[in-house]
């Protein structure tokens, strides 16, 4: 039987890859803070092995992965993450280094503890689940947009270092998904009620569409993780998000700022 670290896997795309993944007939090592939703996971989940893990916390890494890896690890499947809305005007430095510790520091340090293994059996799969917010980049979540840039540099740099070890490396890129990861928006739009964003964010509140559910990223995560050759991306969202994304890349900057200001400032 294979094994998969999943991190994040309390909820949202984490929990659904979870499901999916053990269904398959991998065991699953769950990694996340949430430890009674992992070991509910596990009541109603064969194969699934509940891990408390906080991937801001590099001082434990060793501690918590270092017997998951002994054991042997084919997959790992970094999700971990989370959105925290905000002009960079109206955001912290402290919240901005968290965003950047659990969304791409602490990804890169996972991933660097399980690498070696991989490498050693000329085998396995790195799944990052990225995000479209990757490749294109908004106001008022622009600092959630830069992790994932980072880690879209990052996944690619890893490809090219490992396309003769025997590791598949695959980017999952959502747009708008039915999940949790906004949770902490409608507390922080509560505090920036004086913000000269204040309007902007009661906007992206109201006007955030409702998204795909979590399942259709699982089924994309496992895939990366199941096929003899995965694909390097795996975008997943609306012909409309895609549509953005692929506009992006060939229309002029200032059209695009443009257009983009006065659909979500105004």
């Amino acid at each position: 039987m294979k094994s998969v670290i999943v991190t994040g896997a309390s909820s949202g795309i984490g929990k659904a890859a979870s499901t999916k993944l053990a269904g398959a007939g991998y065991k699953v090592y769950g990694l996340a803070r949430s430890f009674d939703k992992l070991q509910e996971m596990a009541r109603r989940l064969a194969n699934f092995v509940p891990v408390e893990f906080d991937v801001a916390r590099p001082d434990r890494f060793d501690k918590v992965l270092d017997p998951i890896i002994a054991s042997g690890v084919f997959g790992l499947v970094n999700n971990a993450g989370y959105v925290e809305p905000g002009a960079i005007e109206d955001l912290s430095m402290e919240s901005i280094r968290a965003q950047f510790e659990t969304n791409f520091f602490g990804l890169v340090g996972v991933t660097k503890k399980v690498l070696p293994t991989l490498i050693a059996q000329k085998e396995g799969r790195i799944v990052n689940v990225s995000s479209m917010a990757g490749m294109v980049s908004l106001p008022t979540i622009g600092m959630y947009c830069a992790t994932k840039h980072a880690l879209e540099a990052f996944t690619e740099a890893l490809r090219i270092e490992l396309w003769n070890t025997g590791i598949k490396v695959a980017s999952i890129n959502p747009g708008v998904i039915e999940t949790n990861i906004h949770s902490v928006t409608d507390e922080k739009v509560s505090q920036l009620k004086n913000s000269r964003f204040a309007k902007a964010y009661r906007k992206y509140l109201r006007e955030t569409p409702r998204g795909l559910p979590a399942s259709i990223v699982a089924d994309a995560i496992h895939d990366a993780v199941s096929s003899p050759k995965p694909k390097y991306r795996y975008l997943l969202g609306s012909a409309k998000e895609k549509a953005g994304v692929r506009l992006r890349r060939i229309a002029p900057d200032d059209t695009i700022h443009a257009l983009v200001a006065r659909r979500v400032l105004e």
